[in-house]
């Protein structure tokens, strides 16, 4: 709607100045127009008063000394002062007679038999020279100087005013019409941008406008019920089919532990039972992931917000790690600052103790051969940075490319906890990078943090510092 009521504004701005600049052009046009007339209104005089001059007594008669039909002039005579004829160039039969002073009257300030006249005062009498038919418009006007005071000091200046708010008033006039009728158009595009069901008028001036919106609308509303159902239908699915193998999985673990730890089978038979029971675990552990991811893709998992210090989230995943059997051939090492201990961020924990959790059993579970993993915090610019290194093989090049140009909810056949990483990076409002080194491979979880105040259950005496973490191994 602010952008509408710029466009209004602008819209009237524009109109009045053009009728304004209108009003001037025509004032400037009048104006020169009559500055014109006025400068040949000199012109004619001395060339009428040449031609009148022109006709001279030579003793016997009256002649001219040239032609006095220049121009655009057809005749011209001289009259004496009772009104006679004394000479005539061209006249016409009709006129040839006598004038009276009435006659001479009538012609000098209108027309003579309908040829427009000019005269100029002559020795003998009057000069009179005319133009043809037609060619000529007199129009003799009067006005008192009251008149023309009230003209000029009044009258002329309410005129302009008038003119002036008429050239601001109708626009605005047209301009607030406009905006009544855009006004919903407006707010349906931006109820269309926010995915609300739009319902306009198809009548009146955008009247085809406000039907093509509601068409638009009622698509756009029919694709997002069937992405809805298809989510729906999706993750109800993965569900249900996580249901499904969550018992005989549960039957398969169980079996395997109870062979693995018999002491009547032979080291082979119960090497080949831990061998079922840990992919077993890890088939759980892929269900879990594509349950959750899938929940995340959809918003289907809801945040249980709450403050915790990342610290010791990080602590309490690496003892969830060393206290899962990890091999000996693998070493854990932590890199907390003294300055990130008082650090505290708003989320959810579980979700991101899952991200964790999954960054560092990638670093397990694709380095059989063992490496050294290291959990790292720090404080950058109003975030907090988790990562997660590895002196291991590195991500390979079709995982590093498939993370750069998947989008945030697209789910991939493996990498599932990369995917899940990166998922809660995103619903917490941070990113997940992954890069290798020239050691193995990091990975970096980049969340928003505030050195926020301990919830009151946290809180300890001044005199007491925050504990501080060494390294783990």
């Amino acid at each position: 709607m602010k952008g509408l009521g710029k466009i209004l504004a602008r819209y009237v701005l524009s109109a009045a100045g053009i009728a304004l600049l209108l009003i001037c052009l025509n004032a400037a046009v009048f104006f020169a127009f009559a500055v014109a007339s006025f400068q040949l209104e000199p012109e004619t005089s001395r060339r009428l008063g040449e031609l009148a001059a022109s006709v001279q007594w030579d003793g016997a008669r009256w002649t001219a000394e040239r032609s006095t039909l220049e121009g655009d002039s057809c005749w011209s005579m001289l009259l004496s002062e009772d009104g006679d004829i004394l000479w005539s160039e061209a006249l016409p039969k009709e006129l040839d007679r006598h004038y009276t002073v009435s006659d001479v009257a009538s012609f000098t300030r209108w027309y003579l038999s309908d040829y427009p006249v000019k005269v100029w005062k002559h020795e003998a009498g009057l000069f009179v020279t005319a133009q043809p038919r037609g060619s000529q418009w007199k129009q003799q006007m009067e006005m008192n100087s009251g008149t023309i005071d009230l003209l000029l000091h009044h009258t002329l200046p309410a005129f302009l005013v008038l003119n002036a708010a008429a050239a601001l008033l109708l626009p605005l006039l047209f301009g607030l019409q406009l905006f009544r009728s855009a006004a919903p158009v407006a707010q349906g595009i931006a109820d269309l941008a926010e995915r609300r069901p739009v319902a306009l008028s198809e009548r009146g001036m955008l009247g085809g406008l406000g039907a093509g919106l509601n068409r638009a609308s009622a698509q756009l509303q029919r694709q997002e019920q069937l992405l809805k159902k298809r989510d729906r239908t999706r993750t109800e699915w993965i569900a249900g089919v996580s249901h499904d193998i969550r018992t005989p999985l549960t039957l398969v673990l169980g079996a395997s532990a109870q062979l693995e730890h018999d002491a009547a089978l032979s080291e082979e038979a119960r090497a080949k039972a831990h061998t079922i029971r840990i992919q077993g675990e890890r088939i759980r552990t892929l269900v879990s992931d594509l349950n959750l991811a899938s929940k995340l893709t959809y918003e289907l998992h809801p945040l249980r917000i709450e403050r915790f210090r990342p610290a010791e989230l990080l602590r309490d995943a690496a003892a969830e790690l060393l206290n899962s059997g990890l091999e000996s051939a693998f070493v854990l090492e932590m890199d907390i600052p003294a300055d990130c201990e008082a650090l505290w961020l708003e989320g959810d924990v579980q979700l991101v103790g899952r991200a964790v959790r999954n960054l560092l059993g990638n670093s397990v579970r694709h380095n059989p051969g063992g490496c050294t993993a290291k959990l790292g915090l720090r404080r950058r610019d109003g975030f907090c940075c988790i990562s997660v290194e590895d002196t291991g093989g590195g991500y390979p090049d079709k995982v590093l490319e498939r993370f750069r140009h998947a989008s945030e909810g697209a789910i991939e056949p493996h990498g599932l906890g990369l995917v899940i990483a990166r998922q809660v990076a995103a619903a917490h409002g941070g990113v997940l990078s992954l890069r290798n080194t020239a050691s193995g491979a990091c990975a970096v979880l980049t969340l928003r943090a505030e050195m926020l105040p301990p919830p009151l259950r946290e809180q300890r005496p001044a005199h007491r510092s925050p504990p501080t973490g060494g390294p783990m191994e």
